[in-house]
């Protein structure tokens, strides 16, 4: 499995997975920041920024793609952020099914980058009981932490 994340909610709510993803063969993309460099100290990390805008998607999903072929994941999981897009992207031309889970804070419209990773996730996990109408194959889980 490879864990896409960022730093602050996004690394909260995928940290607050732990007893779930820990059982498993598990790997790390993350990008760099005081948070995240000591919460995943001692796990296997390959470090990626969130790519500086859209034009630059392409190239990020090519990364993506490649960094998928040689991890041979059987899961994709994220929480959010920029870099996940690239991500599910490469996820589904690789056929890698991707779980995408909604931060607690969500509470109205999500922002783009959300709406797209939804899209494209098999799963989407949902905290609170009234997202639930907000995507189609979504889960309530309840609040993480």
């Amino acid at each position: 499995m490879v864990i896409v994340s960022g730093s602050g909610g996004v690394l909260l709510d995928t940290l607050a997975l732990r007893p779930w993803w820990q059982r498993h063969d598990t790997s790390w993309v993350a990008v760099p920041a005081a948070d995240t460099e000591i919460a995943l100290a001692g796990l296997p990390v390959t470090w990626q920024a969130d790519p500086p805008g859209w034009p630059h998607t392409v190239a990020a999903v090519w990364r993506a793609y490649h960094h998928l072929r040689r991890s041979r994941p059987d899961l994709l999981v994220s929480a959010g952020r920029r870099l996940t897009v690239p991500y599910f992207l490469a996820a589904r031309l690789r056929r890698v099914p991707a779980v995408f889970v909604e931060t607690l804070t969500q509470t109205s419209t999500p922002c783009g980058t959300a709406r797209l990773s939804a899209r494209l996730a098999r799963v989407v996990l949902v905290q609170r009981p009234d997202r639930v109408t907000a995507h189609r194959d979504a889960v309530l889980v309840g609040e993480l932490y």
